[in-house]
């Protein structure tokens, strides 16, 4: 069985930055995006916000509607490369080179956009990598995802069915994120890492006697 180390990315990898912000930013510079796009997510998730709809509001992407998979997937290319990929913290990239040497499978799993994802798992040379999944209809994105979105619940079904497709050994894993929506992600493995972590779950990591570190 394989011993993985499966690493969560905003504020885990990335210190105190949300990916998708930096990229939305990126979208509205280079204009692939406009004000428009972005009032349409706004409403979006004021609707959904008034509405109750919980989890719907970390599903509005719609500020990609209508937009070409393949311009995002080379926007998102060129944004890692000049705006996150920078700021990946070296204890984080230190951390991820020691667990490869120990023979551990470097595993992404994170609620980002799954063409941030990819990036991330080519440049921190990870075997498998799992983003929120955006759905596509007639060649177009359709600002909503699609399949289990990496978020609590989510996050540990997708770790599971990981574990099952990869013979994973979770026992003997190691398992990072930084927040408390990660503690039944974290509780699967035999080494939960509380990275960079929020008030809740750093007092829930000391509570359990888990590890609490700062990249």
């Amino acid at each position: 069985m394989l011993r993985a180390a499966i690493f969560d990315i905003d504020n885990t990898l990335l210190k105190g930055r949300s990916s998708e912000r930096i990229f939305i930013k990126y979208l509205l510079k280079k204009g692939t995006i406009t004000p428009l796009d972005i009032l349409r997510f706004l409403c979006t998730f004021l609707f959904n916000l008034l509405t109750l709809q919980g989890l719907y509001l970390k599903n509005n992407k719609s500020y990609l509607k209508g937009k070409e998979p393949a311009i995002v997937r080379e926007e998102a290319r060129c944004c890692f490369r000049e705006h996150i990929a920078p700021f990946i913290t070296p204890k984080a990239r230190e951390e991820i080179e020691r667990k490869k040497a120990g023979g551990y499978t470097i595993i992404l799993v994170s609620g980002t956009l799954d063409v941030l994802v990819e990036e991330f798992k080519e440049a921190l040379g990870a075997s498998a990598a799992v983003g929120s999944n955006l759905q596509r209809t007639d060649g177009l994105f359709t600002g909503r995802l699609e399949g289990i979105h990496p978020y609590g619940q989510g996050k540990a079904s997708i770790l599971q069915r990981l574990a099952l497709q990869m013979d994973i050994d979770l026992k003997n894993s190691y398992a990072y994120a930084d927040h408390y929506s990660d503690v039944e992600f974290l509780g699967m493995v035999g080494h939960p890492m509380a990275v960079n972590a929020h008030p809740v779950l750093r007092l829930y990591a000391h509570r359990k006697g888990w590890s609490v570190v700062e990249f």
